[in-house]
């Protein structure tokens, strides 16, 4: 688990802005992003995208 702290919001705030995310979107990512986890499994992201060195997988996603 990790903790949503206020350096993780203002770099969600940062990542809806540049990325042109949804800020609930933005905020997956930029947890993500400062905890230093590399890869993230969402139906909501595009297949393998990858903002800043994270990678988006969607586990339904027929091969």
């Amino acid at each position: 688990m990790v903790e949503l702290t206020s350096l993780v919001v203002l770099e969600a705030v940062r990542g809806a802005r540049d990325h042109h995310l949804s800020y609930w979107d933005s905020l997956v990512w930029a947890t993500a992003k400062m905890n230093q986890v590399p890869a993230v499994l969402s139906d909501v992201f595009s297949h393998n995208s990858v903002i800043e060195g994270v990678r988006f997988t969607n586990p339904f996603k027929r091969k």
